[in-house]
C-alpha cells in the first residue's frame, strides 16, 4: 500500500482542518458571540425605516426580531440583535464581507444573485409600479418614454424600468427617500419600485393626496432575505424561523401591524401580497 510522505501527510490533515475551520456556520458564530448583526433598510417603510423618535422599526425588522428570539432560544442564551443600514447596492456585499450576518432589505431572489449569495424562502411578493404627482399624465409604464424617472441603484427596480421603459431616462439614486425627494422637487417625473415600498413614500409624505400610485405591475418581486453561500445549517434555521412565525401566527400578525386595514400602509388587496412562508416541519 502506497503511504503519504509524512510531510505531505500533515499538510494534508492541516488542510482538511482549516476548511472544517472555515466552514463553520454563521449561527454558530453568533452563538459564540451573542451577538446578530442584521441588515436592514433605514429608508423602506413599512419594511424599514427611522421613526419620529429615532428608532429602526418595520416589517423586516419584526422579522428579524423573531430570528433573534429563536437564536436565543437555541444559544441557550441572550442574543443581542444589531440592526445596520444597508442600501440596495451593498446589502450582498455587507453579507458576503462579514459586516452582517443577514440582510433582510426588500431584497428580491433572483438566480443571478444566487450565483453569489443565498436567499432564505420567500417571505413577501410584490410587483413594481410607478409613484407620480396627482394627475400626472403618466399613467403606465408605457408613457415613460422622454421622461425622467427615479429609482434606487443595484436594485432589480433599475434593472426592470431599465427593460421595460428603455426610452425613459432612469436616474438612479442611492435610496428611494432620495428619490422621492427628487420626485417632489420637480428633479424626476416619476419614482419606480415595488408598490409597498411606493405606498410607504406616498405615505411619508406631508400631504400623501398629491401623489399616486399609477399603472399595473410589470415585473414580479419574491423577496428573501441574504446569506452567505453554501451555509445550509444557518439558511435552514432562517427558514424554519419564517416557518414557525407561520405556524404560530406570527407572521399573520406582523402583516396586519403594517399593512393592515387601519394603517397607513393597507394594501388594496391584502390577501394577494400576503406571502405565508412556505410550509415545512419545523424540528425545534
Amino acid at each position: 500500500m502506497y503511504k503519504l510522505p509524512r510531510t505531505l501527510f500533515a499538510l494534508t490533515a492541516f488542510a482538511l482542518i482549516g476548511a472544517s475551520a472555515s466552514a463553520a456556520s454563521v449561527r454558530d458564530d453568533i452563538c459564540t458571540k451573542g451577538v446578530f448583526n442584521a441588515g436592514v433598510k433605514y429608508d423602506s417603510p413599512p419594511f424599514g425605516f427611522v421613526d419620529e423618535n429615532g428608532d429602526v422599526g418595520g416589517f423586516d425588522v419584526d422579522l428579524i426580531k423573531e430570528i433573534g428570539k429563536d437564536l436565543s432560544a437555541v444559544c441557550k442564551k441572550p442574543i443581542k440583535v444589531v440592526l445596520k443600514q444597508v442600501t440596495s447596492s451593498n446589502r450582498i456585499e455587507f453579507v458576503q464581507n462579514g459586516t452582517i450576518d443577514i440582510a433582510a432589505a426588500t431584497a428580491t431572489a433572483t438566480f443571478g444573485r444566487m450565483d453569489t449569495v443565498d436567499f432564505s424562502n420567500t417571505y413577501f411578493i410584490d410587483g413594481q409600479r410607478l409613484l407620480v404627482p396627482a394627475g400626472s399624465p403618466i399613467k403606465t409604464v408605457r408613457d415613460l418614454a422622454g421622461k425622467r424617472v427615479g429609482t434606487a441603484q443595484g436594485s432589480t427596480s433599475e434593472v426592470n424600468l431599465k427593460a421595460a421603459a428603455p426610452k425613459a431616462n432612469v436616474i438612479s439614486l442611492q435610496q428611494y427617500t432620495d428619490a422621492f425627494t427628487a420626485l417632489q422637487q420637480g428633479r424626476v417625473d416619476a419614482v419606480s419600485t415595488d408598490s409597498t415600498i411606493l405606498l410607504g413614500l406616498k405615505a411619508s409624505a406631508p400631504d400623501p393626496t398629491k401623489f399616486a400610485i399609477v399603472g399595473p405591475f410589470f415585473s414580479n418581486e419574491p423577496y428573501g432575505m441574504i446569506m452567505k453561500q453554501n451555509d445550509s445549517k444557518w439558511r435552514n434555521f432562517v427558514n424554519e424561523t419564517l416557518t414557525r412565525t407561520a405556524d404560530d401566527g406570527t407572521y399573520r400578525k406582523i402583516f396586519a401591524k403594517w399593512f393592515g386595514p387601519k394603517t397607513k400602509y393597507a394594501l388594496p388587496d391584502p390577501k394577494r401580497s400576503e406571502a405565508i412562508p412556505p410550509q415545512f416541519p419545523v424540528r425545534r
